[in-house]
């Protein structure tokens, strides 16, 4: 069975170490960082940089939608909410989204699933669910948000056909937040969960 490999950082462990992160990025990951306001969403931004320079010195490339990737691998996807930053790393192209599951108004947003989907959605963790599913997904394929209608969520743990290719999804709660991980390929795989306890 292939591995997929997540690795968690704790946002509070981030912002603890702000300064470590700022020696570990390049000068155009701190400018990235510094447009945003928010200090919590400059230290997710530092702490993504930092979590994607781990995987190789090679210089960070993008597609023509802006998908970062390295010439020589491995794949990789990061996304972050609530407490955590993760990333997935894998031999495939590979998808993540992580939502924490809180309750809010969602009901301008339903409207992106379809009949099927939508009758699923009883509470907000299902929700959240469908919606990570989808995003995986899209970020796997290096797509856009706008296509999250037409992407499909289900199932949310087994193979899905999009536009010809086969995607396998693993949807799972971590800690109050449910993850989502979508890879290019009909073949099972399993997540390796790797904590980081140190920056």
């Amino acid at each position: 069975m292939q591995i997929v490999k997540l690795l968690v950082l704790d946002i509070e462990l981030a912002k603890h170490h702000k300064n470590k992160l700022l020696e570990k990025v390049n000068d155009a990951q701190k400018e990235k960082a510094s447009k945003y306001k928010n200090e919590i969403d400059q230290i997710r931004s530092l702490a993504s940089s930092f979590l994607i320079n781990s995987l190789s010195n090679e210089p960070l490339l993008f597609t023509n939608t802006g998908k970062p990737f390295f010439q020589n691998g491995p794949y990789f996807n990061v996304s972050h909410s609530g407490r955590y930053i993760v990333m997935a790393v894998s031999d495939k192209e590979i998808g993540i989204d992580i939502e924490e599951n809180i309750e809010k108004d969602m009901s301008s947003l339903i409207r992106i699933f379809n009949d099927a989907e939508a009758k699923m959605i009883k509470e907000h963790a299902d929700f959240y669910y469908l919606w990570c599913a989808k995003e995986s997904l899209i970020k796997c394929i290096g797509s856009s948000i706008s296509k999250i209608k037409e992407i499909p969520s289900l199932p949310l743990n087994g193979v899905k056909t999009y536009l010809g290719k086969d995607y396998q999804c693993q949807t799972f709660i971590y800690d109050k937040h449910i993850i989502s991980l979508t890879r290019e390929s009909n073949e099972k795989f399993e997540v390796k969960l790797e904590n980081i306890k140190q920056l």
